[in-house]
């Protein structure tokens, strides 16, 4: 009896170590019951509410947060291989996307799934819900009646062909930690020479999942089983360098002009809760976006977002989710540094690391970086 209390102890004991190390292991099934896999679970974070620490520059500031329940947050992972495409996409096509990221919900399915899917969709199809294509393949997916993938009618449902690629895919082992192309090339079975061709759609498939996964699901760099200690996109060590990047405006200000606004407006005050409102005027223009996070819904769908991409450009608009609707955005000043207000003095802007949005008293997750496409006419402006 004494060994077998040992034994049992120390299963505990590694089932704890499982839990903290590699984020741990659940069990999910699909509709069928027949399509069970394991995944990682270490995709729901926490979001403070802003007042959990002092910044540092004192008390707490008051920003435009709320509270949030832990598992309200989601994190959608990405590992991007290669040059991405970000195309615009209209709203049939983003349609689709959420209708398979929907399904992959309803299965309890990770987040990581709904972007294999969208991506091999975005190859299969570009998201539309064809009714033809190579010798008998149809739908969203391009899947084959003669294969055994079911009937036309049912392959051009987009419901039911997510369902199938779902079977398909949790029976590939380890698919959760597995390149995304090589994932959706053992579901889908294309010549050898299109079996890379799927890589070059991820960054984009996680932009329109998380966008359809909810209000609070972020896109995140993917390193397989994360956990809430894991390094996170948006934290950069200060002083790395930036990448060689030139973002075109079409704003009365190019991005160098926008960063020495940002740089002159430091410690000005009047901007409480006008996080859009600043970063549009240090561009020289204003009322483009009513939130942050109807700016990023903009470029997300527009194809000039970059999800989870932790090295942006100076001029860059860095936006983040703020367990509200409406989001926040700062500015890319370069060298790790952003002008954001609130975050130090409440309605004051001010200069700080990048740290001090997602690690500081505000703990914002890192949603990505957004090309200044900002319009051409100026309007008032105290920048």
């Amino acid at each position: 009896m004494m060994k077998k209390a040992v034994a049992s102890a120390a299963a505990l004991l590694v089932a704890a170590a499982c839990a903290l190390v590699a984020a741990c292991l659940m069990v999910i099934g699909g509709s069928t019951g027949d399509a069970n896999a394991s995944t990682c679970t270490g995709t729901l974070t926490p979001v403070a509410d802003g007042t959990s620490g002092p910044g540092s520059g004192g008390a707490a500031p008051v920003y435009e947060g709320t509270q949030q329940e832990k598992t309200s947050q989601i994190r959608v992972p990405v590992a991007p291989q290669g040059k991405q495409t970000l195309p615009q996409w209209s709203t049939a096509q983003i349609r689709n996307a959420a209708t398979i990221t929907n399904v992959a919900r309803t299965r309890n399915l990770a987040p990581r799934a709904a972007v294999i899917a969208v991506a091999t969709a975005m190859q299969e199809s570009t998201l539309t819900n064809l009714h033809g294509g190579d010798r008998d393949s149809v739908g969203l997916f391009q899947q084959r009646p003669s294969q055994g993938w079911g009937t036309i009618a049912q392959l051009t449902d987009p419901v039911y062909a997510a369902k199938k690629f779902y079977d398909s895919l949790v029976k590939v082992a380890g698919w959760q930690t597995k390149p995304l192309t090589l994932a959706a090339a053992t579901v889908q079975r294309p010549a050898e020479a299109y079996r890379g061709a799927y890589a070059k759609w991820e960054q984009s498939a996680g932009s329109l999942v998380s966008e359809a996964w909810g209000d609070h699901a972020v896109t995140s760099e993917f390193t397989g089983c994360q956990t809430g200690s894991s390094p996170q996109p948006g934290t950069a060590s200060a002083g790395a360098a930036d990448p060689v990047t030139q973002l075109a405006s079409k704003a009365p200000r190019s991005p160098a002009q926008a960063v020495a606004a940002a740089r002159r407006a430091a410690g000005s005050g009047g901007w409480g809760g006008m996080c859009e409102l600043f970063v549009e005027q240090a561009y020289g223009t204003r009322a483009v976006h009513t939130t942050a996070n109807a700016h990023w819904r903009a470029a997300v769908a527009g194809g000039y977002a970059h999800p989870g991409d932790s090295r942006p450009p100076p001029g860059a608009l860095l936006f983040y989710d703020n367990g509200k609707y409406t989001g926040h955005v700062a500015l890319y000043l370069g060298r790790d540094q952003v002008a954001s207000n609130d975050v130090l003095q409440s309605g004051r802007i001010s200069i700080v690391s990048r740290r001090e949005l997602t690690d500081g008293a505000w703990r914002l997750r890192y949603r990505g970086w957004a090309e200044p496409r900002l319009p051409s006419h100026p309007g008032l402006n105290r920048i």
